[in-house]
């Protein structure tokens, strides 16, 4: 496809998905969705196909820019390792503004995730059970189920989290 049928079948302005194929620009969650969905893919999927591979060791710094997606509610997933898709984890940076949350997602049969709290209060939904984390504590759960995950303290919460694809 060329960006101008990428462009028509997901919706995004043919400028901005040219600035995310320069790295001039990250987008935005919604825009990393709509360009899955066109291609039909999911998120994870996109992640690892776009990425190139990378080193056998990597040190991650908290200032290093290896994309991060945030969406209009202020939620923001930095990823902290580069070359995703030559991994068999994608160790991300999860901040949540005060009383918010993500969407219900679903990831591929057989993958995995494991959410680490390390600052404030986060309520994990799995199949719409619910469980509350303060930091110092985790939650590991089959992603393949719906799941979401809620701010529900005063302050910004930050939580580790890993994602795991399917064993092949």
């Amino acid at each position: 496809w060329s960006l101008a049928d990428l462009a028509n079948r997901s919706g995004i302005a043919l400028s901005t998905l040219s600035r995310i194929e320069t790295s001039r620009m990250t987008g935005t969650l919604e825009s990393h969705v709509a360009i899955a969905r066109a291609l039909g893919t999911r998120l994870a999927e996109l992640y690892t196909i776009l990425e190139p591979a990378g080193p056998p060791a990597e040190l991650t710094r908290p200032d290093g820019d290896r994309g991060t997606v945030v969406t209009p509610k202020g939620t923001a997933l930095h990823l902290l390792t580069s070359s995703t898709g030559q991994k068999k984890m994608l160790v991300a940076l999860l901040t949540l503004p005060p009383r918010k949350g993500t969407r219900d997602e679903k990831g591929p049969a057989g993958s995995e995730r494991f959410l680490y709290v390390l600052k404030g209060e986060v309520q994990v939904a799995v199949n719409r059970e619910k469980h509350r984390l303060k930091a110092g504590e985790g939650l590991y759960f089959q992603a393949a189920l719906a799941h979401s995950f809620l701010n529900i303290g005063a302050s910004a919460a930050r939580a580790l989290l890993v994602s795991c694809p399917p064993t092949l």
